[in-house]
């Protein structure tokens, strides 16, 4: 997992590249890492475009992710869902939870974005 901050319109947010497989090997060292990085900001990208597969621990992690910034008044939003992921989010429907864009540098300009500025994908 790479991860950077980038501000946009004043706000600095966190952009973590996944990739590979989400499951359950890789759930917990992404909360670990997701903590340290809200540390350095409440709003966060999760760019999946490398993001191969995901079950259902690595969608429980990613949910927890986003209580976690939640929690501090941030927020997670999701980038390049590959067709495989997407599918997962579809028939969870864990999409509803989530703001979806088509890449990292959308999402991460959506949060200086006004609310009605915001669109799904």
């Amino acid at each position: 997992m790479k991860f950077r901050l980038d501000t946009q319109n004043g706000i600095t947010v966190g952009i973590a590249e996944l990739e590979g497989r989400l499951d359950a090997s890789g759930s917990a060292p992404l909360q670990k890492a997701s903590a340290d990085w809200q540390t350095k900001t409440p709003f966060l990208v999760f760019d999946c475009s490398r993001l191969d597969f995901i079950d259902s621990s690595g969608l429980g992690a990613i949910v927890g992710c986003l209580r976690r910034s939640l929690e501090n008044n941030g927020d997670l939003r999701l980038a390049g869902l590959t067709p495989k992921v997407a599918m997962v989010f579809d028939l969870t429907k864990a999409r509803k939870l989530f703001s979806i864009f088509s890449n990292a540098g959308e999402a991460a300009a959506s949060f200086g974005a006004t609310p009605t500025a915001i669109q799904e994908r």
